[in-house]
């Protein structure tokens, strides 16, 4: 069932460091009054990753809300929503680009970044890099983003193994930036989750899966997430984000 009626949206999102790092190079917003969510994962020395990720997701807040909120836009097409997104995502990579460019000691610096924003009856799942946003609906738990990078292959012992590869894309890095961005019907009782590399990475997808179906609530379920990545090492930022559809 598609939801026609309007609906309520329940959020819950935690930022961990991680047990290796010593600093947190994510950052994460979360606004259920506009319906946007968005979650970067900071690239590059001298803290040039934190100061990326941050500048992105307030460029992109910003934006959002001036092409969305303040100009009062509410009945756009599939098509201009897919556009404004893209607009939005030019003027954040402009400005993490050009601090790059101005700043001796940010050069070099990106962001991986996901979006979930919602628009009618529609959710947009728009990204850059391997953060990545996942649905859980009907029982069913799928990850709706592909991760933009290349993957190795080896051939240990005449058996093939797939590793994680080199990011092919990030915001900030280029003077410009070509995010990934789908629309789908939303659908009573969705669960959407956002995170970075440090939970996708320790954790499995049935991992997830597993915490994600259990019967407690959102706050907890994120925690839960955080723990058992630093169970499993915590070797990066550990950011996760969870947002419910209710009718």
């Amino acid at each position: 069932m598609v939801l026609t009626m309007k609906f309520k949206l329940c959020s819950h999102g935690v930022s961990d460091k991680g047990l290796v790092r010593t600093n947190n190079e994510d950052a994460w917003t979360t606004s259920t009054r506009e319906r946007l969510f968005v979650l970067a994962d900071g690239l590059g020395g001298h803290q040039a990753g934190e100061v990326a990720a941050k500048e992105a997701v307030d460029a992109f807040s910003d934006s959002f809300h001036k092409i969305f909120i303040e100009s009062g836009q509410h009945e756009l097409s599939e098509v201009e929503i897919i556009e404004a997104l893209r607009l939005c995502f030019e003027r954040t990579n402009n400005r993490v680009y050009e601090m790059s460019c101005e700043h001796e000691l940010l050069r070099g610096m990106g962001t991986t970044f996901c979006v979930l924003s919602f628009h009618g009856d529609m959710a947009a799942i728009s990204h850059v890099g391997d953060s990545r946003i996942y649905l859980l609906r009907n029982g069913q738990f799928e990850q709706l983003t592909k991760d933009h990078c290349w993957t190795r292959r080896f051939l240990p012992d005449g058996e093939e193994k797939m590793c994680k590869g080199v990011l092919t894309r990030a915001l900030g890095t280029t003077a410009e930036v070509e995010p990934t961005i789908r629309l789908l019907k939303i659908c009573p009782d969705d669960l959407f989750l956002l995170c970075s590399d440090g939970l996708s990475d320790m954790l499995s997808q049935d991992e997830i899966e597993g915490v994600v179906t259990q019967s407690a609530t959102i706050g907890q379920r994120v925690r839960m997430l955080v723990s058992e990545a630093k169970k499993k090492g915590g070797g990066d930022n550990i950011t996760v984000v969870l947002v419910e559809v209710q009718s």
